[in-house]
């Protein structure tokens, strides 16, 4: 969510102010499901009913990003708490 206030200064100088705001309600981001390793053989399925043990099974509530992201990093959510951003530009 962002809310953002340009007021004129003279004809050719604008001030803007903009607040950007990064999961506002606050809300639990989960974690990526757990993933099945082709490259590994065949999986072992665990006793008792069910699917491959940990095969498609949240077990973080988030995905551990730091802002460092990189390629191919598993890294894929913000995980982060409610945040908020503030800007002000000077356009002349």
């Amino acid at each position: 969510m962002a809310l953002t206030k340009r007021t004129k200064i003279t004809e050719k100088v604008d001030l803007e102010f903009r607040a950007e705001a990064f999961n506002i309600f606050n809300r639990t981001q989960l974690g990526d499901p757990g993933e099945l390793d082709i490259l590994a053989g065949p999986p072992t399925p665990p006793p008792g009913p069910g699917l491959f043990s940990g095969f498609g099974v949240i077990t973080t509530s988030v995905n551990f990003n730091n802002n460092n992201d990189s390629f191919s990093s598993a890294n894929t959510g913000t995980g982060l708490p409610r945040q908020v951003e503030f800007m002000l530009r000077l356009t002349f």
